[in-house]
């Protein structure tokens, strides 16, 4: 058990190669253009097609924007990576997790993340936005990214309700649920943030959440009793 719960923390901390790759690929974007963080889309960092200014295509919030991703290969491929890094951890640590229907969800949960993320890889997004762009693509990709969205939030809220008894990471685990919840109301209703920010407010809490819980199973890892539901 305590080998089965030191993998999974490990491939939950691995999570972070997602910001690497996101520095790597977004620094690649062709000068005198830079990748905006508050304008760019996340996606538009594993977009193939070298579209220019988005300008071009029709007003909108989302439109006033650069996107030209050299490096799209790798984006794409750590999306898939992401997807399979939440699975493999959620197989390795559902065992320990409290014997319960809400626990039992939480493979399940695991799965449509991934299935989520491995979308919005192979698929990748704002084809859409262009005269003629794929089909498929326009509407594969966004229902990736609200699979993986929503399923992180259950996942979240399952494991908040689960160790309510240990305030401290619930804290954690609560305070993260309610970014991401501002972040999708902010895509929403507010341009001030830029659609990007608020993009990124909705759909990295997860992330974050997997990091620090892999932290954390790390530093309990002589002890996984610690972490049973009381």
């Amino acid at each position: 058990m305590t080998t089965r719960l030191k993998i999974g923390a490990a491939l939950l901390i691995l999570s972070m190669s997602y910001y690497i790759v996101e520095l790597i690929v977004a620094a690649r974007w062709p000068a005198p253009h830079a990748y905006s963080w508050s304008r760019n889309m996340i996606s538009d960092l594993g977009v193939p097609e070298c579209l220019g200014d988005m300008r071009r295509y029709g007003g909108g919030t989302t439109r006033d924007r650069f996107i030209c991703s050299p490096w799209h290969a790798l984006m794409s491929t750590e999306f898939v990576l992401l997807g399979i890094l939440v699975l493999a951890a959620a197989m390795l640590l559902s065992p320990l997790l409290p014997k319960t229907p809400l626990a039992e969800a939480i493979p399940y949960l695991a799965l449509i993340n991934c299935l989520g993320n491995v979308l919005v890889g192979v698929f990748p997004g704002s084809a859409n936005e262009v005269p003629g762009g794929s089909h498929i693509r326009a509407v594969l990709h966004p229902t990736g990214a609200y699979l993986e969205l929503f399923s992180g939030v259950a996942i979240m809220a399952i494991i908040a309700w689960l160790y309510r008894s240990h305030p401290g990471y619930t804290a954690f685990t609560l305070a993260l649920l309610a970014v991401s919840i501002v972040g999708m109301v902010a895509s929403l209703t507010s341009e001030h943030l830029g659609p990007g920010t608020a993009e990124r407010l909705a759909i990295d809490p997860f992330v974050w959440w997997r990091i620090g819980t892999g932290v954390v199973l790390l530093a309990v890892a002589r002890r996984p009793d610690v972490m049973a539901s009381r």
